[in-house]
């Protein structure tokens, strides 16, 4: 039973992954199906997608039922109420609505709604409807009617497809749709998305474009690595990243997201130790790492002691109780040992949050930000910056060539 449980749980997290990419796809279809200089808004999880060109406005409501065994009134209920208290209370009649609601197997003219279909809906009694209900009363059906209309919507393959396409049509190469083109144009709608200021969220046809011409590294995120592809986007970026890794001497930073890794306290060592064994081993590897993590001062301190432990030896700056910018950045002595090298410390440690300006001060050549938690507060100007918002230490190990398995 145990197992049952968790599997429904899984696949409830799956649809509902699912259901933001169709969401996103859908959004991508519709900029680059516009006009160049038509304003698409990208509203985010509720209110969707609303597109202006010249001075018709067009609302898109986007669902996603992958999981319904058949298409109900009821499941639709909400995105209709919701269109009708919009048009009632706040389009003053100029805004045209369509509800784009994919079910599985509904044929291309399942969803069929009239006045007696919107009597029904207004008649609900679910709690979470009644501050829609409260707000349309007074509404002319038949005038909300005349604005709405509803469509069964792609299979999520086909609308992916179709997106692929429209990204061909606009010049790109189709050997570069599938790990580069697709994978940032859905990142660049998903990070609209979650923008608060509604300015914000608006983009152009001409602007997407435009931005996707000038990315050459494929975005490794949460929404990027949920893709089908996600195989073929990792192996793209492992190779992207391959150039600068190869270089003898080059200055690394990495800022290490504790918490929005899995497995951070297990593995974050075996990491560290991983890195110096590849990267930071040779006479010719001159350039001393620096690993900061995002974690708490106890969690921080155990990490430490941990290293040591492993005998690898951090420079942390720290002076008795006062942290030395001059100490930090200093380069350690090396001794020649056995045919070797031993250095006096092999990696420079501070937990972010602390002294962040040293990074600021002195600037590495590449700023490694491993899992979903940015840069904020970090000048990164002339840096190199590589996100990569994975989860996984087994595909962070991956992507910076220390494993050739991520699984």
């Amino acid at each position: 039973m145990a197992e049952t449980k968790v599997s429904n749980v899984a696949r409830t997290a799956d649809y509902t992954i699912q259901g933001f990419l169709y969401q996103f796809n859908k959004t991508l279809l519709e900029i680059l199906r516009a006009a160049g200089d038509s304003v698409v808004t990208v509203e985010g999880i509720v209110e969707d997608i609303e597109i202006v060109a010249g001075d018709v406005t067009t609302a898109i409501q986007c669902k996603y039922h992958e999981s319904n065994d058949a298409f109900t009134l009821s499941s639709i209920y909400k995105p209709l109420l919701q269109m009708m208290e919009h048009f009632h209370v706040r389009s003053g009649g100029k805004v045209n609505y369509l509800l784009y609601a994919h079910f599985p197997g509904l044929a291309p003219d399942g969803i069929k709604v009239t006045e007696a279909e919107l009597k029904t809906a207004l008649g609900s009694q679910n709690k979470d409807y009644q501050k829609y209900i409260e707000a349309v009363k007074g509404i002319s059906l038949d005038k909300f009617l005349q604005k709405f209309s509803a469509e069964v919507g792609l299979s999520y393959d086909d609308l992916a497809k179709e997106v692929a396409n429209e990204l061909v049509a606009a010049g790109f190469d189709r050997g570069e749709i599938e790990t580069l083109v697709y994978p940032n144009a859905i990142q660049t709608i998903a990070s609209l998305s979650i923008l608060h200021q509604e300015q914000q969220r608006k983009v152009t046809k001409n602007q997407l474009l435009a931005d996707l011409r000038q990315i050459r590294v494929t975005a490794i995120t949460h929404w990027t690595l949920a893709l089908k592809s996600r195989h073929a986007i990792l192996a793209a970026r492992r190779k992207q990243l391959k150039s600068n890794l190869s270089k003898n001497v080059r200055s690394r930073y990495f800022l290490l997201h504790a918490d929005a890794i899995d497995g951070f306290d297990d593995q974050a060592v075996l990491l560290v130790s991983d890195y110096l064994d590849k990267y930071h081993f040779k006479a010719s590897h001159t350039r001393t790492p620096v690993f900061c993590i995002n974690t708490d001062p106890d969690r921080f301190r155990s990490i430490h002691n941990r290293l040591m432990q492993k005998d690898i030896v951090a420079n942390t700056g720290v002076e008795g109780d006062v942290f030395r910018e001059e100490r930090f950045i200093r380069e350690p002595l090396v001794q020649k040992k056995d045919g070797g090298i031993r250095r006096e410390f092999s990696i420079r440690l501070m937990r972010f949050g602390e002294n962040n300006g040293v990074l600021n001060n002195k600037k590495g050549d590449d700023l490694f930000v491993l899992g979903d938690g940015g840069h904020d507060g970090l000048d990164v100007k002339d840096v190199n910056v590589e996100e990569l918002g994975t989860a996984s230490i087994a595909e962070i190990k991956y992507l910076i060539g220390l494993s050739d398995v991520y699984e």
